[in-house]
């Protein structure tokens, strides 16, 4: 049979558009759309919480991604779109509804998702749901533990509500009901998984609450590290610097450590960026109500645009600063480390098992090791461009403050634990190490001790990797 040109072009043009369409779908996933609903159960006149920070999408933030509410499921949506992503309603008759939650992407593809509620007659108080996550990401084997004893009830103590447990927000319950309030998980593959806790009390009243969590193994963040033989040292304020102490660097101790990797340079303002877009950090700095880091602040240059985290070419490679303690642990677990501890922090700072028990980290001369108060102008400066310490660490003193991981007790060292410590229990401040482009030499000495509230933000604090290795 013979066909026409027209036949052809007409061919030709619907092949092009074929292979187009499918291209576009292979390229462009829709969004995966996820809410929780607080609480789940109710009576006429509560006000009913619909978060959809779960959400989310293989190309487009989270923060971007616009959405639109179906309170009753009806066809008919509530909402406008809008990246705002926690709505409330108030339902005045009674009932079991379905609301519906629709997610846009950035190339306006969309995804859906829906759950159920019910409205009761009288005043019915439901739970109050809430867990936390420790740690907030890792690589893949990790063990997280995830801890919901802070759930309560208006009418019922916290030892009879009843929990379980959904590890991936796939909307398929991993555990059933239980009043066992602890629960550990572990996940094969890398992502990001929203999990998400639902309480219930003896009336059949329910709430729901999720975090985020990362699994992977560092991402878009490369490192350098340097391994620090274990040893013991004398920590605290030692000669020759007595005569510039602090009451909370005294008594002088003698501590062991066990061998660890720590990163060359402080964290930098890229590195920070580059984990907050691989995690989908909302638009403020935060992930799972959490505040990773304060854009706000005057010396933060990570700045939220284009729908995503940057830096200016000229502050990339500067020390990320007012980061949340949160944050700073969270960025390294991702990294596949830690935060140190004080002893670790400063056992590194002096040098190690090389130190020369310099005042300050690599020198007695401080502007030869740091960028201080006397040098800096008070402006941040690219890590790694003074002189580095016996270890070749650079910027543990001066540059950026560094959080460690332990909670701060001023008169700590009078009784703390002398192998591999961790500080005290539990406090009020994390401690904060190395002094900054803010600060005089004293503050930047190797033993000066200084704290901060955790979610508070501090100017100047940003962040070091610590790695675990076997002890030679």
């Amino acid at each position: 049979m013979k066909y026409s040109n027209s036949f052809y072009r007409v061919m030709v043009i619907l092949a092009i558009l074929i292979t187009g369409s499918c291209n576009k779908n292979n390229l462009n996933q829709k969004p995966t759309a996820s809410f929780t609903v607080s609480p789940f159960t109710g009576s006429k006149g509560t006000t009913f919480t619909f978060n959809a920070r779960a959400s989310s999408d293989d190309k487009t933030p989270a923060g971007s991604l616009k959405v639109r509410w179906d309170f009753q499921n009806d066809g008919i949506w509530d909402t406008e779109w809008d990246t705002a992503k926690i709505m409330t309603h108030i339902y005045t008759e009674t009932g079991y509804y379905t609301v519906g939650l629709e997610v846009k992407d950035n190339d306006q593809a969309t995804g859906w998702t829906a759950r159920n509620l019910i409205v009761q007659e009288g005043n019915g108080l439901a739970p109050v749901a809430s867990f936390t996550v420790d740690p907030a990401s890792g690589p893949v084997g990790t063990v997280f533990e995830f801890d919901a004893s802070g759930v309560s009830d208006p009418q019922e103590s916290a030892d009879q509500l009843k929990v379980r447990w959904d590890f991936d927000g796939s909307g398929t319950w991993e555990t059933n009901y239980s009043t066992t309030k602890t629960v550990s998980h572990q996940y094969n593959s890398e992502g990001t998984y929203n999990v998400i806790m639902e309480v219930m009390n003896s009336k059949g009243l329910t709430d729901q609450t999720f975090r985020t969590i990362t699994v992977g193994s560092g991402g878009n963040v490369s490192l350098s590290f340097v391994t620090v033989e274990g040893g013991s040292f004398d920590m605290g304020c030692t000669s020759p610097n007595q005569s510039n102490c602090n009451f909370d660097e005294f008594p002088v101790r003698e501590v062991t450590v066990n061998s660890f990797q720590i990163s060359k340079y402080e964290v930098t303002n890229k590195q920070f960026a580059d984990f907050l877009n691989s995690v989908g950090a909302g638009p403020d700095g935060s992930l799972g109500g959490i505040t990773y880091i304060f854009l706000n602040s005057q010396y933060c240059k990570v700045k939220y645009s284009g729908n995503s985290f940057t830096v200016e070419n000229n502050d990339t490679d500067l020390p990320v600063v007012a980061v949340s303690w949160e944050g700073a642990k969270a960025f390294c677990n991702y990294a596949g480390g830690r935060l140190p501890t004080e002893a670790e922090w400063e056992y590194a700072a002096r040098g190690g098992n090389l130190s020369h028990n310099y005042d300050y980290s690599g020198s007695n001369t401080i502007n030869e090791v740091a960028w201080n108060a006397n040098n800096s102008y008070a402006v941040l400066q690219k890590v790694g461009t003074r002189q580095g310490n016996e270890l070749d660490i650079y910027d543990m003193s001066g540059n950026a403050m560094e959080w460690c991981s332990d909670w701060y007790l001023w008169n700590y060292y009078e009784n703390g634990e002398t192998n591999n410590p961790t500080g005290p229990a539990s406090g009020e401040e994390k401690v904060v190490r190395g002094g900054s482009v803010l600060n005089g030499a004293d503050d930047c000495r190797v033993s000066d001790r200084y704290w901060h509230e955790p979610q508070n933000v501090m100017e100047m604090v940003g962040i070091r990797v610590v790695k675990d290795v076997s002890a030679k």
